[in-house]
C-alpha cells in the first residue's frame, strides 16, 4: 500500500513535539502513534493493534533489553564514582604537573579522548576536573567547553561506549526493514572510516589545544575571576576513576577478541577484525564488565572506609533513574523504526528527490538532514532513530546498497554535529554546567568552531559520494578545516577581572 507524503507523518511529529516540549521520548512515543495511525488507515479500532504490536516487540526485544540494562549498569558506576570522590582526587593530582595553558589544553583533550565509553559522563568528568587547572593557566572556561563538548563525540565512534549499542540497533533495525542481514558489530565498524565531521571535529580541537587560537577569541569575551591554588582535597583517590574504568575497558576488548575468535573457530569461519568483533556478544560482554567495574570500585571504597550500605545503594540508585529516559528512547526508538518500515518512508523520499538529487548527493543530503534533525530536537539519539531507516531505504531504492555504511556514518556524524550548533541540547547543558558558563554562552563561543568542522565533513561526503575513498575524502574536508584555521583562528586570551 502507498501512503505518499502520509508516510512523513511519524517524523514531522516527533520533530515537532520534540521541539515544543523537549521531550524526546515522548516525542518517538507519539511519533509512532502518528505511524500506527496511518498504517491502520485512519481506523480508530486498527490503530491500536498496530501500536500495540510496535510497542511489545520493541520493549520485548531480547537485545534492546540487554542494551538497556548496560545503560543503567553505567549510570550506576558514573554515581558511585562521583559517590568516591574520585573525581576531585583526580583532578587535584594532575594539577600538580599541568603548569601551562598549552600544557592543560592538550592534557584535557587527552583526558577526554580517554573518558569515550560515555559522553555525559566525559563531558562531566573532563569539565570539572579541569576547570580550575585550565583557569589557573589562563585557559577562559569557554574554551576548555569546547575542548571537552567535541572530543565527547568519542563515544559515537568506540565500540565499547554507551552510544555504539544504540547505533548498531538502529542499524540493525534499518537493515532489517530493507532485507540486509547484519550484526550490531559488523555495521557499527564498517561505517567507521566514514564518520568525517567526528574526525574533523575531533582534529580541530586537537590544533586549537595546540595553538592556543581558535574563531572565538573576540567572542569569548566574559570577565572571569582566576580561581587560588587550594590545598589536595581528600575525599577520595584517583584510582577511584582510573581502575573502574581501566577495568571496564580491559575486560571488554580481552573478552570481545577472546570470545569472538572462538566463535569463529568453532564455525571454521576466517578470523578478520571485523568477523572477530563482529561474532563477538558485545552487549552481553559490556554488561559482565562493568558489573565487574562495579565491584572492583566497591571492594575499593570498602577498603577506604568510604562505602556505607545505604548510600551506596541510593548512589546506584540515583545513575540509574538518570538513564531511564535514554532507556526509554531506546525503546520508542526501535518502535518508530518499525512503523516507519511498514510506512516506505525512505523509498517516498527517494522517489521525491530523485528527479532533481542525483544519486551520488544521497550522502551529503543525508548528512544535512541528520544534522537540521538534532537542530530541532535537540537530541542527536532522536535524529539518528528518525534519518537511518530513511538512509537506508534510500540507497536500497536507488540500487546502492555499497553506500550503506556510508549513509550510516552520515546519520551518526551528522547528528552530534547539530547537538554542537544548539544551546538545549543535554550535552550543551551538561558542559556548560561543568565549566560554570551560560549554554547559549557555550554555543555562541563554539558555533564557529562547529561551522567549519561541519562544513569540512559536508566537502567529505560530496566527495565520497564521487567515488573516491575514504582517505581522499576526509583529506579534502581537513584541508579545508585546516586552512580556514591558520588563516583566521586567533590567539584566544582570558580575560580577568
Amino acid at each position: 500500500m502507498e501512503f505518499g507524503w502520509l508516510s512523513l507523518l511519524p517524523a514531522m511529529v516527533t520533530i515537532i513535539v520534540a521541539l515544543s516540549l523537549k521531550r524526546v521520548s515522548l516525542a518517538l512515543f507519539l511519533g509512532v502513534v502518528g505511524g500506527a495511525i496511518v498504517v491502520s488507515g485512519f481506523s480508530l479500532f486498527e490503530a491500536p493493534g498496530y501500536l500495540w504490536v510496535y510497542l511489545r516487540d520493541a520493549f520485548t526485544d531480547p537485545e534492546r533489553l540487554s542494551i538497556v540494562l548496560f545503560i543503567l549498569l553505567i549510570g550506576a558506576l558514573l554515581e558511585l564514582i562521583a559517590l568516591s570522590g574520585g573525581y576531585i582526587a583526580f583532578a587535584d593530582h594532575l594539577g600538580k604537573r599541568l603548569n601551562s595553558g598549552k600544557k592543560s589544553r592538550i592534557a584535557t583533550w587527552g583526558i577526554s579522548m580517554c573518558l569515550f565509553f560515555d559522553d555525559y559522563a566525559n563531558v562531566l568528568i573532563s569539565g570539572a576536573s579541569m576547570r580550575n587547572i585550565n583557569m589557573r593557566n589562563g585557559v577562559s572556561p569557554a574554551l576548555l567547553a569546547y575542548i571537552v563538548d567535541v572530543v565527547a563525540i568519542m563515544a559515537s565512534i568506540m565500540i565499547i561506549s554507551t552510544w555504539a549499542a544504540f547505533e548498531g540497533a538502529v542499524m540493525v533495525d534499518a537493515a532489517e526493514a530493507i532485507g540486509k542481514e547484519g550484526t550490531l558489530t559488523t555495521l557499527f565498524l564498517q561505517s567507521l572510516p566514514y564518520h568525517f565531521y567526528t574526525f574533523l571535529a575531533i582534529s580541530l580541537a586537537l590544533v586549537v589545544a595546540i595553538s592556543g587560537k581558535w574563531f572565538a577569541w573576540r567572542l569569548d569575551n566574559k570577565r572571569y575571576k582566576a580561581p587560588e591554588a587550594s590545598l589536595q582535597q581528600q575525599q577520595g583517590k584517583p584510582a577511584f576513576v582510573v581502575a573502574p574504568v581501566l577495568t571496564l575497558i580491559g575486560f571488554a576488548l580481552v573478552a570481545l577478541f577472546v570470545s569472538g575468535t572462538y566463535i569463529l573457530l568453532q564455525n571454521n569461519e576466517p578470523l578478520t577484525l571485523i568477523s572477530i568483533l563482529g561474532s563477538a556478544p558485545a552487549v552481553e560482554i559490556l554488561i559482565f564488565g562493568t558489573v565487574l567495574a562495579i565491584l572492583v570500585l566497591l571492594v575499593m571504597m570498602h577498603k577506604h572506609r568510604k562505602t556505607r550500605g545505604r548510600s551506596v545503594a541510593q548512589g546506584m540508585f540515583r545513575g540509574m533513574k538518570g538513564m531511564v529516559d535514554v532507556s526509554l528512547v531506546i525503546f520508542m526508538a526501535t518502535a518508530l523504526a518499525a512503523a516507519s518500515s511498514d510506512l516506505g518512508t525512505g523509498i517516498y523520499i527517494s522517489r521525491s528527490f530523485s528527479s532533481f538529487i542525483d544519486p551520488q548527493m544521497i550522502p551529503a543530503l543525508i548528512y544535512v538532514m541528520a544534522m537540521l534533525i538534532t537542530v530541532s530536537t535537540g537530541f542527536s539519539w532522536s535524529s539518528m532513530a528518525i534519518v537511518m531507516p530513511i538512509a537506508y531505504q534510500m540507497v536500497a531504492a536507488e540500487g546502492m546498497p555499497e553506500l550503506i555504511p556510508v549513509v550510516s556514518a552520515a546519520v551518526i556524524t551528522g547528528a552530534v554535529a547539530g547537538e554542537h550548533m544548539i544551546p538545549w541540547s543535554e550535552k550543551a547543558v551538561m558542559t556548560a554546567a561543568a565549566c560554570k558558563i551560560t549554554p547559549l554562552y557555550h554555543i555562541r563561543t563554539q558555533i564557529l568552531q562547529s561551522i567549519t568542522a561541519f562544513s569540512g565533513g559536508l566537502i567529505s561526503f560530496l566527495v565520497i559520494g564521487r567515488g573516491t575513498t575514504a582517505a581522499i575524502a576526509v583529506m579534502a574536508g581537513l584541508a579545508f578545516v585546516l586552512t580556514a584555521h591558520f588563516v583566521f583562528a586567533k590567539k584566544a586570551v582570558m580575560k580577568r577581572s
